[in-house]
């Protein structure tokens, strides 16, 4: 997809404050859902999905934070336990199974806060200091980026 159809899209949608906005060319389908004003959500149907929701400042910015959730906005006093692989993000240790840590939950240093998946080794991810979890910034099962934020931890 043309960066600047997103570009062009992103701007038609808050010109006329719109919540959604679906597109479709002869080899393209873009759809794009704004979850709050700050944040616009990427559907690029014609090659992957985007999943999460992204800062629209540039449709750069937006595709290279792909498994990004709803951006947060992060205190003084938050702190981000980031991915140290790229791979797949999984918050409980099997499907079905309870997850791993919720939002509120107090962890201590040590706690496993998930599973990130990276070349067929399930790497856990624990929690590098006590604290309160406030936010969960990917979603179950979704691709991941070396050092991309997972959890804010208060």
């Amino acid at each position: 997809m043309n960066l600047e159809k997103i570009e062009q899209a992103i701007k038609l949608m808050q010109s006329y404050s719109l919540q959604e906005l679906e597109w479709e060319g002869k080899n393209e389908k873009l759809k794009l859902v704004q979850d709050s004003p700050q944040t616009v959500r990427y559907n690029d149907v014609g090659s992957r999905e985007l999943t999460g929701a992204v800062k629209a400042s540039t449709p750069q910015e937006a595709l290279s934070q792909e498994a990004s959730s709803p951006t947060q906005a992060v205190s003084s006093e938050s702190k981000e336990i980031k991915s140290p692989f790229v791979g797949t993000f999984y918050i409980a240790p099997s499907p079905g199974a309870d997850e791993f840590v919720k939002v509120g939950q107090r962890v201590k240093k040590g706690d496993t806060l998930c599973i990130v998946e990276a070349m067929k080794l399930m790497n856990e991810i624990e929690a590098e200091s006590d604290g309160v979890i406030s936010a969960i910034l990917v979603d179950n099962e979704a691709p991941v980026e070396f050092d991309q934020a997972l959890f804010l931890v208060e």
